[in-house]
């Protein structure tokens, strides 16, 4: 029998005009579990709020993937050479990386949307800087401000429902946002070459900054259209060095790493010396927020509990998978397959198909269960077996077969989305919950932006010693995006042609094989993943005022 008893819950519901802050805890014996299940449900300014949020998730992650298709040909009109193609997305994503957790310790001291209004103004500044770029400099100068706006879109995004939702139920509203974030991701290079075909050949591109402006418009209209409690701490409480040092240790790695092996041999010091400044720049941040100040934007008590570190570990990982096949299943369709830039968008909806249900339905069973491992161990096993698969494509494989691939790899991502996002928080304290979810957002951002570092070097690499194998020209590979709208307009029988397709082919495959091995740390990570209850009680300060409150 089903006992109802009806609690007070503070910040557990959004407070309403004419409505009490009182959830309902259903005391259910959940598959062993014996522990209540919190039934809450959320109030109209809670939807408005999930709905803006969801806008701002499809936005910030399109700009992840859109130029994907459209690289080559930004490459030729802006006569850009390959380091600066390459960078075109990593511009964007090392300063969102970086500036994540830098956000989410500004959101705790002044409010989460007068943070959220500064990314979302970042976000368009970068965006109009991106449309009337007519050189790379420009373009990129474009998607470092875009970067900066997104590290406080992707990481606000999580934290507002981590405000708002009790754990327990958390995973079915945090579903919505993360599967629009996935829809974003996976739409992305859809969108992309839908422009870069139909639209003026020469201007098509500038179309991935256009469509920022009425969706942000919009999400503006609706984060105003609510208002959240006031943030009272003052300027000085700012841990500014700590921020500033993080910020440009993790930059400066992230560029040697970028640089290593593609740009400057492993061993040049041009590759050396950024990536030990870096890494002492990060220790030198570690011991800062551990002794230094006494208004850490790290929280310790996160990094100090192994759950956590697993969970975290997992979400590198997971990004530099995820990431990582996005990208390069994209050049596998356009130089492999020689799809157009519309094309290999419509070739990547496979993934988006198999990812966002599976994600929604994962989310539900969690929550129903109270239970997040299985999935952790559900999501591992077939990713690592989906990444594996790819290792199998080739010019030859069927559309049937390479569409199975891809809508597994998209299970296995789909799996494990919500299922991470979920245990950090519950490997947190319910103080620490919004601060866990953050982290979480950073660390898979950060591998997102690791994962596209690895591909290109392992790429340009054995893309090199190929064409050098068949006796052609070895710098074809170190402007591999750029090279393929040159390769298309190759004879169908030339031997150019199925060369540098071969090379392309034994690129990618090597890409897939150390993705594959990578994947086997997410599994590990797992086993360090403690099983805690998710039957937490909300403990914010950011809620939504009652509508009788001023702003």
């Amino acid at each position: 029998m089903t006992s109802v008893m009806r609690i007070p819950v503070n910040q557990t519901c959004t407070e309403s005009k004419g409505q009490d802050s009182i959830g309902v805890l259903e005391s259910t014996e959940m598959s062993g579990s014996g522990k209540p299940e919190i039934e809450w449900k959320p109030t109209k300014e809670v939807f408005m709020v999930l709905l803006c949020l969801s806008i701002i998730a499809v936005m910030a992650s399109l700009d992840m993937t859109i130029f994907l298709p459209i690289l080559p040909r930004i490459a030729q009109e802006l006569n850009g050479d390959a380091t600066s193609t390459f960078w075109v997305g990593s511009a964007y994503l090392v300063p969102s990386a970086g500036f994540q957790p830098i956000m989410a310790s500004l959101s705790d001291i002044y409010g989460r949307r007068k943070v959220l209004t500064m990314a979302l103004a970042l976000f368009v500044i970068g965006s109009i800087v991106g449309c009337i770029a007519h050189n790379m400099a420009t373009l990129l100068a474009g998607r470092v401000i875009q970067g900066i706006g997104g590290g406080g879109l992707i990481p606000l995004a999580t934290i507002i429902i981590t405000d708002l939702v009790p754990l327990r139920p958390r995973p079915k509203y945090a579903a919505l946002v993360q599967a629009s974030m996935a829809l974003g991701t996976i739409l992305g290079p859809l969108i992309g070459g839908t422009f870069l075909d139909h639209t003026s050949p020469s201007t098509g591109w500038r179309w991935v900054f256009y469509i920022n402006f009425p969706l942000s418009t919009l999400a503006g209209v609706m984060l105003f259209s609510v208002k959240f409690k006031r943030g009272g701490t003052q300027l000085r409480t700012v841990d500014w060095f700590g921020q500033a040092l993080f910020l440009a240790s993790i930059s400066i790695f992230l560029i040697g790493l970028s640089w290593g092996g593609v740009q400057y041999p492993w061993g040049s010091y041009h590759t050396l010396v950024p990536l030990c400044l870096g890494v002492g720049g990060i220790v030198v941040t570690g011991c800062w927020e551990f002794l230094g100040t006494d208004n850490p934007f790290v929280r310790i008590s996160v990094l100090k509990d192994r759950s956590c570190l697993a969970v975290y570990a997992a979400s590198i990982v997971q990004g530099i998978i995820m990431y990582g096949e996005l990208y390069y299943l994209s050049v596998y369709l356009q130089a492999v397959k020689l799809m157009s830039a519309v094309m290999t968008g419509v070739g990547l909806l496979p993934i988006s198909i198999a990812l966002m249900p599976t994600s929604i339905i994962v989310a539900v069973f969690i929550s129903k269960t109270g239970r997040y491992r299985w999935a952790l161990w559900l999501g591992w096993v077939a990713t690592i077996a989906a990444t594996g698969v790819t290792i199998i494509l080739d010019r030859n494989t069927s559309t049937a077969g390479w569409i199975f691939i891809f809508a597994f790899v998209g299970f296995g991502h789909g799996v494990l989305f919500n299922a991470l996002l979920i245990s950090a928080q519950a490997s947190s304290s319910a103080p620490d919950a919004a601060y866990a979810a953050s982290m979480y957002t950073f660390f898979r951002t950060l591998g997102f932006a690791i994962g596209v570092i690895i591909g290109s070097t392992v790429l340009q690499n054995f893309m090199s010693t190929k064409l050098g194998e068949l006796g052609l020209p070895t710098a074809i590979a170190h402007n591999a995006e750029g090279y393929i709208e040159t390769l298309k307009t190759l004879a169908s029988d030339s031997p150019l042609r199925q060369g540098v397709v071969t090379a392309y082919l034994y690129g990618l495959v090597s890409i897939f094989k150390v993705m594959t091995g990578i994947g086997g740390l997410g599994l590990v990570a797992t086993a360090f993943v403690a099983a805690r209850t998710m039957n937490k009680p909300i403990e914010s300060d950011h809620v939504l005022l009652n509508a009788s409150d001023s702003a």
